[in-house]
C-alpha cells in the first residue's frame, strides 16, 4: 500500500477504527471514542470508522435481557449473546474488507475484534478486562453462567488475536497477562485524556481562589455507584467540624428527596450545548476539590477533566482510579473503606493550607498538560502502531 510521510520517520496509517456505536459521534460512550479517533487523526492518520455495526436481532435480546432481570434477578447482556456476536462480528469482517486498512483500532470491541480477519494488524484497547469487571462494575453484575461464559471467552480471543493491546492503567494491563496470557510485549499503558473539545486557559483555571467556604464537586450519572450518598455525609461532617463547606453533585439525582446545608443537585448538564458547558466550565472554576468517593470505576475520565481545570481530586482507591488520580499530584486517593471522616480529615487539612491548595491545582494541571490529555495518547500509540 502506499502510504503519505508525516513527521520524522513515522507513516501515516489507514485506520479503520472499529467500534459498535457510532464513534464519530461525540454523544457515543461518553465521548470516548470520538476523541481517541480524532487525536489519531490529528497524528495524520487516515482514520476511517467503521460503526455502528448492525446486528438485528439485538432488540430481540434486549427484551430478554429485561424480563431475565425482571424475574430471575439475572443479568444476560445482550451485546454478549452469541447470535448478537455472530452477527456484529460478520458485518464488522465485511466492513473493515471493504476499506483494506494497514491496521484495525478496537476500543471496546471484544464482541467483534476477535473476528478481525488475518493479515490485518489488530489494536484492541480497553479500561479493563472482564475478569477484572464481572460482579465489581454495576454492568456486570449478577450475569447468568452463560453470559459470564460468553464475555470471556470473547476476552480471551480478542486478546490471543490482537497485535497491539492498550490499557489506560497498569491495574487492567497486569489482569490481561496474568489472567488471559498475553503477551507483555504486546500490552501497553497510555493514559486516556479529558473528554473536552477544548482545554480552559491555563490561567483562567490557575487564577486567584475566589474567598468564601471549601467548595467540591461530585459529577457522575450514577447517584448510588459514583457514592454520592458518602459525598454528602462528607459535607455535614466538615460543617460539624466548623469547617464551612458546600457540595455540588452534577447529573445524577437520588431516589428520595435529600436535604443538607450547603448541598446543590443539578440533574445533568450537556457539555455539548454551549450554555450548558459555560455553566459545568464555572462550576469547575469555583470548586476546590473534585471529591469522586466511587465504589466502582475502571478509568473515570472526570479525574482528567478535574485536572484540565486544575481541580485537585479526594478519590476512593478503586479499580483503575488510582492511575487516574496522580497521588500528591493531581489530589489524594482514600482507602476503599474510608468513612467520611477519612474524607473529611483529607480535605480540611488540604484546605487550612492554601499554599498547599494552590500547589496541588497547578500540578493537577501540570500533569494533564503531560499525560492526562488525548494529543499525548494520540502521539504515543501512533508511535506503537507504527511498529506493526
Amino acid at each position: 500500500m502506499n502510504h503519505c510521510r508525516i513527521s520524522g520517520s513515522q507513516v501515516a496509517r489507514r485506520i479503520a477504527f472499529a467500534t459498535i456505536g457510532d464513534g464519530s459521534n461525540v454523544r457515543f460512550w461518553s465521548g470516548t471514542p470520538f476523541h481517541m479517533s480524532k487525536s489519531l487523526a490529528d497524528q495524520g492518520n487516515d482514520v476511517i470508522h467503521i460503526g455502528p455495526l448492525s446486528a438485528p436481532i439485538l432488540p430481540l435480546y434486549k427484551a430478554y435481557s429485561r424480563l431475565r432481570r425482571t424475574f430471575l434477578r439475572q443479568n444476560l447482556s445482550p451485546f454478549q449473546a452469541a447470535p448478537v456476536v455472530a452477527q456484529y462480528s460478520a458485518d464488522a469482517a465485511r466492513k473493515i474488507r471493504a476499506v483494506s486498512p494497514d491496521v484495525v483500532f478496537a476500543p471496546a470491541g471484544s464482541t467483534f475484534a476477535w473476528r478481525v480477519p488475518d493479515g490485518v494488524p489488530l489494536v484492541y484497547a480497553s479500561d479493563a478486562t472482564f475478569r477484572l469487571i464481572a460482579n465489581y462494575h454495576p454492568n456486570y453484575r449478577n450475569l447468568s453462567r452463560a453470559a459470564r461464559e460468553t464475555s470471556e471467552r470473547l476476552e480471551r480471543d480478542t486478546i490471543a488475536r490482537a497485535d497491539l493491546i492498550l490499557y489506560p492503567s497498569k491495574w487492567a494491563a497486569e489482569s490481561a497477562v496474568r489472567d488471559y496470557g498475553a503477551d507483555p510485549a504486546r500490552v501497553h499503558v497510555v493514559p486516556w485524556g479529558a473528554n473536552l473539545r477544548e482545554a480552559p486557559g491555563r490561567d483562567s483555571v490557575l487564577g486567584r481562589r475566589k474567598p468564601g467556604p471549601c467548595r467540591m464537586l461530585l459529577i457522575g450519572v450514577n447517584w448510588k455507584e459514583k457514592g454520592a450518598d458518602i459525598a454528602i455525609e462528607t459535607l455535614a461532617e466538615l460543617n460539624n467540624r466548623g469547617v464551612k463547606a458546600e457540595l455540588v453533585i452534577c447529573g445524577c439525582t437520588p431516589t428520595e428527596p435529600v436535604a443538607q446545608d450547603g448541598l446543590t443537585i443539578i440533574p445533568y448538564l450537556d457539555k455539548n450545548d454551549p450554555a450548558q458547558r459555560s455553566r459545568l466550565e464555572q462550576l469547575y472554576r469555583d470548586a476546590d476539590f473534585f471529591l469522586l468517593p466511587t465504589r466502582a470505576d475502571c478509568f473515570p475520565i472526570v479525574l482528567c477533566e478535574a485536572a484540565a481545570h486544575g481541580v485537585p481530586s479526594v478519590a476512593r482507591a478503586t479499580g483503575g482510579v488510582p492511575y487516574a488520580v496522580r497521588e500528591g499530584e493531581t489530589g489524594v486517593l482514600v482507602p476503599p473503606n474510608a468513612t467520611k471522616a477519612d474524607y473529611a480529615d483529607v480535605i480540611a487539612e488540604i484546605f487550612a493550607n492554601p499554599d498547599r491548595l494552590a500547589r496541588l491545582k497547578q500540578s493537577s494541571r501540570d500533569t494533564f498538560e503531560a499525560q492526562l490529555n488525548w494529543q499525548a495518547w494520540g502521539r504515543r500509540v501512533s508511535e506503537l502502531i507504527q511498529t506493526l
